[in-house]
């Protein structure tokens, strides 16, 4: 709960659901999934997350923190992990095209 308040200081809509993290070595990825309410929301997520760990940084600070690109930076590229644990919002549409053709 400390660190959805500490995700939401900077944003009105942003909204911290869960946090995944994995352990490769000795290093932690994180996954942090958010609502941003009607707007795609990238800035109140970069926002948010860099609250969450400019506050982690204050009690463990010999972590160093890194941004890198892998499959786990997954804005606009297709990566497996999106599509294992989704992203974004999934619609339904359905159609009847009524008469023949020519």
């Amino acid at each position: 709960k400390l660190l959805v308040l500490v995700f939401t200081k900077s944003s009105r809509f942003a909204r911290l659901q869960n946090i995944k993290c994995a352990i490769a070595g000795k290093n932690l990825y994180t996954r942090f999934s958010c609502s941003t309410g009607d707007a795609m929301g990238m800035n109140m997520v970069s926002k948010g997350v860099q609250n969450v760990l400019d506050f982690l940084q204050e009690d463990f600070p010999d972590m160093d923190v890194i941004g890198i690109s892998g499959n786990f930076c997954s804005d606009k590229k297709p990566a497996a992990v999106n599509w294992i644990e989704g992203r974004g919002k999934s619609v339904v549409c359905e159609a009847v095209i009524k008469g023949g053709c020519g």
